[in-house]
């Protein structure tokens, strides 16, 4: 996944719909990123960027935009799919 892609999620109701990554954030890091196919956080104390590890994926979530204009925020584990 990378920034401006269009993905296919699963919505709050388990329906389908696509929308554009618009921002990856995380509950856990304060600066997250895209980096080809993985996900970086920003680390204070290595002051380097580093991979989200397993265990705290599911801190991430996606900034969404549709095609109407409309904001959504989803987990990681809701995109089913790019296009």
């Amino acid at each position: 996944m990378k920034m401006n892609e269009v993905v296919t999620f699963t919505d709050w109701f388990g329906e389908k719909k696509s929308a554009k990554i618009v921002g990856v954030f995380s509950d856990k890091f304060e600066e997250v990123k895209f980096s080809g196919k993985n996900i970086l956080y920003w680390s204070k104390k290595g002051k380097d960027y580093r991979m989200v590890k397993n265990k705290d994926i599911e801190s991430v979530y996606l900034e969404m935009e549709t095609s109407r204009g409309k904001t959504e925020y989803i987990l990681l584990k809701d995109v089913l799919f790019a296009k």
